[in-house]
C-alpha cells in the first residue's frame, strides 16, 4: 500500500485543473475490496494530509457531492475566476455586464471567487468597471479603449534596488512579509492575491529570498501560491513569479490564508 501512494502525488498532477475527488482517490488507491479497507483509508488520508501540509496539494475544496483536491496552483482559483470573467466580458463586446449578470455566468467551483475575481480583474484593467448610482457594469479593457477611448494599460514600474547590500541583509521572515502583504492587498481593493512582483518591490528584497520564504510558508500551511493563467501580465510579473518542478506554469500570486 506505500509504495502504491507514492502514485497519490502524480495522480493528482495529471487531474490538473479538474481535480479528482476523495471518492475517485479512494475507489483508485483502496478499490471496492472490504478488507482492510479501514486501515488502507486511514493511510490514505494521512498520506493526502501530509501532501497538503507540504503544500503540494491543496483541499480539500467541497463541491456538489464532492470533495476535491488539486496540485498546488491548479484547480479554482481568483485567477482562474478572473480569466472567466475577463472572457465574459470580451464575449459581451460594447454590452455592458452588470455585476449579478455577470455573477451569474460564472459557473461551478469558480463561483466561489467571484468578488475577488472581479477585483482583480479591475485592479489589473483588464477589464472596466462603471457605475450608475448604486449598479456596476462592466466592459473589457479593449473594448473600453477602442469604444471610449479608455486608457486601460499601466505604465509598468522599474524595479527599486536593493536598499541593502546581500553581505548586510537579514534573512527575511514571515513577519518582515505579512505588513508588506496587508498594505499591497489594501492598495489594490482588498482582493487576496497579491503578485509575487509587488511583494519584491514593496520589499526591496531579491527574488530569491521572497522565493525561499514563500516556498517555506506554502510548506508550513500559512499561505498559498498560485500560477499564472490565460490572463496576459507583464513580462517582469511573470519573470518574478516561482518555477516549481512538475508545473509548467511559474506561480506569480500570493494569497496568506489568515487574510483571506
Amino acid at each position: 500500500m506505500a509504495s502504491k501512494l507514492d502514485n497519490l502525488l502524480p495522480a493528482i498532477i495529471n487531474a490538473n485543473d479538474a481535480g479528482l475527488t476523495f471518492g475517485s482517490i479512494r475507489a483508485k488507491f483502496i478499490g471496492k475490496a472490504r478488507a482492510k479497507a479501514e486501515g488502507r483509508e486511514a493511510e490514505l488520508r494521512e498520506k493526502l494530509a501530509g501532501l497538503v501540509r507540504e503544500g503540494t496539494v491543496w483541499g480539500p475544496l467541497k463541491h456538489g457531492g464532492g470533495q476535491y483536491y488539486f496540485a498546488a496552483g491548479r484547480g479554482p482559483s481568483i485567477e482562474t475566476a478572473s480569466a472567466v470573467v475577463v472572457r465574459l466580458a470580451l464575449q459581451s463586446g460594447a454590452k455592458l455586464l452588470s455585476r449579478a449578470g455577470l455573477e451569474k455566468k460564472v459557473t461551478g467551483m469558480n463561483r466561489r471567487f467571484f468578488a475577488d475575481a472581479i477585483k482583480h480583474a479591475v485592479a489589473g484593467r483588464a477589464i472596466v468597471e462603471l457605475a450608475c448610482g448604486k449598479s456596476k457594469y462592466y466592459l473589457h479593457r479593449d473594448v473600453a479603449a477602442e469604444r471610449f477611448g479608455f486608457e486601460t494599460t499601466p505604465s509598468p514600474d522599474a524595479m527599486p534596488p536593493p536598499a541593502l547590500t546581500r553581505a548586510t541583509e537579514p534573512t527575511l521572515a514571515f513577519e518582515d512579509l505579512l505588513p508588506v502583504y496587508r498594505r499591497v492587498k489594501a492598495e489594490q481593493g482588498g482582493f487576496s492575491a497579491v503578485k509575487i512582483f509587488d511583494l519584491m518591490k514593496a520589499l526591496k528584497r531579491p527574488k530569491e529570498d521572497l522565493h525561499r520564504l514563500l516556498v517555506e510558508e506554502a510548506k508550513a500551511g500559512r499561505l498559498t501560491i498560485h500560477h499564472t493563467t490565460s490572463v496576459d501580465l507583464p513580462s517582469e510579473v511573470i519573470d518574478a513569479g516561482i518555477r516549481l518542478p512538475g508545473f509548467a506554469e511559474p506561480f506569480v500570486t500570493v494569497v496568506v490564508k489568515s487574510d483571506q
